[in-house]
Parts: C-alpha cells; structure tokens; sequence
C-alpha cells in the first residue's frame, strides 16, 4: 500500500510566532515525511535533527523553526493518524448476523491489518511513548482510537450478547491491533499462518460483535391497519380524520 504524507491539520504559526505561508507548510511537511521515512528504517532514539533536515532538503536551523526536538515531530505525525479508514467505518456500521459476521470480521481484520502496515512506523513509536507514561502520546493514543472504539461499542450495544460495551470494544481492538502488529512480522513458527491467525481472531471477533445464537432476530413490524367502520347502509369504508 502506498504511504499517505502526514497531513495534520497544518498550524498558522512556525516555533516563532511568525505566520505560516505556503513555503513553510512545504519544509514542515517535508520534514515530517522524511522523519516517517527514517522510523520506517530504526528506532526513534537513533534519529537527530540534522539527519532528518538533511533527509528533507533543509538545514537543522530550519528544523528548530517548527518543532523544538525528534520526540516533538513524532507527536505531529501521530496526531496526523486517526486509526480508521472508509472500509473500517463502512463494515462497522452495517447489520452484522450470524451468516455473514465471520466473513466481516475477517475483512475488518485485513483492512485494519493494512492500515497498521502503512503506519506501523509512527504507531510503534506512538505506542512505546504513550506505554512509557508520555502523558502527551497518550492522549494522541486515545484521540485516534476514540472512533473505532466508538463504532465497535455501539455494534456490541446492538448484538446485545452479555457483553459491556465499552469494556468489550477495548478487549476487541486489542485483539485486532496485535493480530495486525504480528501479521507483518516473520512468523517463528510453521505451525500456523498469516491467514489462520487473522481467521482465529475473526472467529473471536465474530462471536463479540453478533447476538448469541437463537436470539430473537430484529424484524420490521408493519404499521397497524387503518381502521373501518360500519355505513348506515352496511358498506365498509376506511374512516377519516377531520
């Protein structure tokens, strides 16, 4: 999959105050792209502020103009990433049901799984940061995942199985984002697949987001009928309102 260029919202004003135009927007992105470029390569804490300039065409006093440090632009670029996409949102929001809940949750699994890999790099370094009690990563963290987390709650609220909601769609996405973090690793094991892993956990998921077996199925309940009365004549007629 093709990576995306980190697109937050772009600020008016650089480090200094100064207003922003066209020409700063263009180095500050750069410089967020070539970061994204050299996590996808090594760990953040190998990383400095000349090489990712040099990486972006630029020189390190310019750096300093829009970000104070490494850790500063890694947060602009995880601000950038909301963990939801078009496919996510669509297969959330329709009706699951017995007969096609595994099939959904397989395709949920794999869009999720090409999300993650597009982004693994600014995720992992999100992730690490926010696990070390980076008060900042973490609420980046939270503001990414607060719309899937969202949708997953409201379809559990939907399927009415026993599950609580909130506590239910956390469990879910956490076995969605780890079958997607090891789903692009080498496998240590021959024991099993790529593809069986994400159809075990589309199973889990499955079970989580569908109402238990032999529930009563929703149904549309036509509205009543208009009622008649009784002519003088004995003819039937619809009756009317004034």
């Amino acid at each position: 999959m093709k990576h995306q260029d980190p697109s937050p919202a772009r600020p008016r004003e650089n480090l200094y105050g100064q207003k922003m135009g066209r020409k700063g927007a263009e180095t500050r992105a750069r410089l967020m792209k070539a970061t994204t470029n050299l996590l996808e390569k090594r760990s953040i804490r190998d990383l400095s502020v000349s090489e990712i300039a040099a990486v972006a065409g630029t020189s390190s006093s310019a750096f300093y103009v829009y970000f104070d440090d490494v850790n500063e632009i890694a947060l602009a670029i995880a601000e950038s990433v909301q963990q939801i996409t078009p496919e996510i949102e669509a297969l959330l929001t329709q009706h699951w049901s017995h007969s096609d809940a595994k099939a959904k949750a397989t395709a949920l699994i794999k869009a999720y799984a090409a999300f993650w890999h597009e982004h693994h790099a600014i995720l992992r370094v999100r992730n690490l940061a926010a696990d070390e009690g980076e008060k900042r990563f973490e609420d980046v963290r939270h503001a990414s995942v607060s719309r899937i987390h969202e949708l997953l709650c409201k379809r559990i609220a939907a399927a009415d199985n026993g599950l609580d909601p909130a506590s239910g769609a956390s469990a879910v996405l956490v076995v969605v984002e780890r079958v997607a973090t090891i789903a692009r690793l080498p496998l240590r094991t021959r024991r099993s697949s790529r593809a069986q892993l994400i159809q075990s956990a589309a199973f889990m998921v499955a079970h989580s987001l569908t109402p238990p077996e032999g529930a009563p199925v929703a149904v549309e309940v036509p509205p009543p009928a208009q009622p008649r009365r009784i002519k003088s004549d004995g003819a039937a007629s619809a009756s009317s309102t004034s």
